[in-house]
This record gives structure tokens, sequence and C-alpha cells, in this order.
């Protein structure tokens, strides 16, 4: 392995940290501190989602999920529902709350990825997402 894959590895894990820690901070004055912003998101954009699906969609530990969810349960921001097929798995929905809670996320969200990719035209942008796919599916 060369300086550069480091280098570039490193750079990728700035960049997702980077981004995590802004969004962090822009939804924390709605008390969704940990990243529970993205699980609201998710949740709104894959509703009767279940967890299992959740960690994959992701990419979390299942206990990180769990812990997450039992908070966002307990704040009102979600609701299990038992799967009609299989009572064993539940299925994730979102509260009304959540759904008013979403178009202020979405907004936040959509902001932000304009402002970081700005730089970058489309071809670019179709690039840079085969790359990053073809490194996501390695891993």
């Amino acid at each position: 392995m060369n300086q550069t894959d480091i280098a570039l590895f490193r750079l990728i894990g700035s960049i997702s940290r980077k981004a995590t820690t802004d969004m962090n901070q822009l939804a924390a004055s709605y008390q969704l501190d940990n990243n529970l912003f993205l699980y609201l998101i998710r949740i709104v954009e894959n509703q009767g989602i279940s967890q299992a699906e959740l960690v994959n969609l992701m990419n979390v530990d299942k206990t990180t999920l769990s812990r997450a969810l039992k908070k966002l349960e307990q704040e009102d921001y979600l609701l299990k529902k038992s799967n009609p097929e299989n009572k064993r798995f539940n299925q994730l929905f979102p509260t009304e709350k959540t759904k008013e809670l979403y178009t202020i996320l979405s907004k936040l969200e959509q902001q932000y990825i304009q402002t970081a990719l700005v730089s970058l035209d489309h071809s670019e942008k179709e690039v840079l997402q085969q790359l990053l796919n073809k490194i996501n599916l390695s891993l």
C-alpha cells in the first residue's frame, strides 16, 4: 500500500466525519444529537422499513441502531409496528411530529450537500459516485 492510498482513504473518512459533525450541530437545535436525524430521514423516506433493513441501509451495528430507535420512540419520533407477515419483525414508521420535522431536516441536508458539492460539475459528480460505490462494494 502506498502513501496515496492511505491519504485518499483518510480524506474520505475526514470528509465523512466533517459532514456528520456539521449536520449534528445543525440538528442539535431539534434535540437530535448523535446522528438521530439520519435515522429519522431514512425512516420517513422508507416508511415501514425493518430494523434489519435499516442496519444495512445505514451501515451501523444493531446495538447502535437499537439504542437510537429506543430514544426516538421515547421522544415520540417513531412508531414500531409488528410486521403482519412476520410478527418477530417490527416495521418502523415516522410519527406526525417526525413528518413535520422531516421538511426542515431535509432542507438542511440538501443545503449542506449543495454547499459541499458546489465546485463539482454534473459529470464529476457522476464519476465520484461511481468511484465511491466501487469502494463501498469492496468493504
